[in-house]
């Protein structure tokens, strides 16, 4: 398993600017980052994947992300991105087996590889489409093959950027339920605020690039929501309700 460790990182671009000046992450939690668009949740997934480039420290296992060869970052984290497309004839079933690329003995992939692809193509209900060409798929669809290549990749981190987008209900609950039930630590941005509280147990809220809080579901209160998102929220008996203020 993998620790993150996050030390006065900053970032600018254009008029944005995000800073966190510390935040750590053990093996095996469920992290949910909340805030509004263009509060830097996805900024902050792809200075953690070192797609984006900042200053400050960004650790796992205590080693800094710029000294791991990009090839071992491939078996210490995967990353759902919010927009992911595949652009070339591939199939269901070669598109999922690709996340097995960083564990594969050259360029050829293993029987095991294999049989970890097709559990993977059954847990995201995809076996029936398996032949279908990538293309060819809905969006919800494609969303969960990518999911399934990122979970096929079997690294210890998983980031994924909103990853019910495009996805109907009961895709929805069944990944999030998945993805409670596995031992890889899970950061992700969550727009669904009562989505995130049932299945994830930390908290990281965003507001204009700073950490406004890093909570546990009990301390995820209606005030700390009413800050984050500038709406007044309350809390029924089952779920969050929101209006504007």
């Amino acid at each position: 398993m993998a620790e993150l460790r996050v030390e006065n990182l900053q970032f600018s671009r254009d008029d944005f600017r995000l800073q966190l000046d510390m935040v750590e992450i053990k093996s095996g939690e469920k992290v949910a980052i909340l805030g509004e668009n263009g509060s830097g949740k996805s900024t902050l997934l792809q200075l953690l994947c070192g797609l984006l480039q900042g200053h400050g420290t960004i650790s796992y296992n205590n080693q800094s992300l710029q000294e791991i060869p990009f090839n071992k970052r491939a078996q210490l984290f995967s990353l759902l991105p919010q927009f992911s497309e595949v652009i070339f004839p591939f199939c269901v079933e070669e598109v999922v087996l690709f996340g097995r690329f960083p564990h594969a003995q050259g360029n050829s992939f293993s029987d095991e590889d294999k049989k970890l692809s097709e559990q993977q193509l059954e847990k995201l209900d995809l076996l029936h489409l398996r032949k279908r060409q990538f293309t060819q798929l809905s969006g919800g669809e494609k969303r969960r093959v990518m999911l399934a290549r990122v979970l096929n990749q079997q690294a210890p981190i998983i980031y994924l950027d909103e990853p019910n987008s495009s996805l109907d209900i009961r895709h929805t609950l069944e990944i999030f339920e998945l993805l409670g039930g596995r031992n890889e630590t899970v950061i992700s941005p969550v727009h669904d605020i009562n989505l995130a509280e049932r299945f994830f147990d930390r908290f990281l809220l965003l507001k204009h690039g700073r950490l406004l809080a890093d909570v546990t579901g009990d301390q995820l209160t209606p005030e700390l929501l009413t800050e984050t998102y500038d709406v007044q929220v309350t809390c029924g008996t089952a779920a969050f309700t929101f209006q504007h203020q």
